[in-house]
């Protein structure tokens, strides 16, 4: 199953022109994200954000062809659209909990108030239950998307979207795309500022992003019988 998925983004030419299309996308969306950043806060800086908006759907698209087990769609479609839309409703939906949670917990840190319901709750303790929220919400996050890009974003939203979460071959799938996806985010966030170092991570970045997927996709069918 790893082996598979680590070939996946090179395993013939159509899914190598798909993980290139990935860095394409996400060259053109960091480059157009980092002009808004530098117009910031001049109301120019709209411009080259809403249109880097546009490659970013696109690389959550064919990510969530991959995930879906289909491949990657054609660029320009509705279907790319769909699956971005899909995949990142259903983010969205299970990393509120851990947002909401890491931020109260930031706040309470920085400004020493702890609320009266609290009394007693260390600071160690608070950042303890903040770490597990944020962890069982990713942990779920791939699963539900999973069912998601394949059935519809409510399917995704559904308790019986999770099954397969129990499964010990969907727990090595999703350390195995955790692994992959956390050392590309690392690499970019190392990289930024370098060019050349940058572009390269940029390169891992999607080759990760679509191999994590094709695990998850792997891991899922094995515990799901659709």
């Amino acid at each position: 199953m790893f082996a598979d998925a680590l070939r996946y983004p090179f395993a013939d030419r159509t899914r190598v022109d798909g993980t290139a299309t990935c860095l394409v996308a996400l060259l053109l969306a960091v480059t157009l994200l980092r002009l808004a950043a530098r117009l910031w806060p001049d109301l120019t800086f709209l411009a080259p954000a809403l249109v880097g908006v546009v490659p970013l759907f696109a690389f959550f698209g064919l990510v969530g062809g991959v995930l879906a087990g289909d491949g990657f769609p054609p660029v320009a479609t509705t279907e790319t659209l769909r699956l971005a839309g899909r995949l990142l409703g259903v983010a969205a939906v299970y990393l509120l909990p851990a947002a909401v949670t890491v931020v109260a917990v930031a706040y309470v840190t920085a400004t020493g108030t702890v609320p009266a319901v609290l009394t007693g709750v260390t600071t160690a303790m608070l950042a303890t239950v903040a770490l597990l929220v944020t962890v069982v919400c990713a942990y779920l996050l791939p699963a539900a998307a999973a069912v998601s890009v394949r059935e519809g974003l409510r399917a995704g939203l559904r308790r019986n979207a999770l099954g397969g979460t129990v499964s010990a071959t969907y727990f090595l799938a999703w350390v195995g795309a955790a692994v992959l996806v956390v050392l590309s985010w690392s690499a970019l966030a190392a990289t930024i500022s370098r060019s050349v170092a940058a572009l390269l991570a940029l390169g891992w970045c999607a080759y990760a992003h679509v191999a994590a997927a094709a695990l998850i996709a792997e891991g899922v069918d094995r515990t799901h019988h659709w």
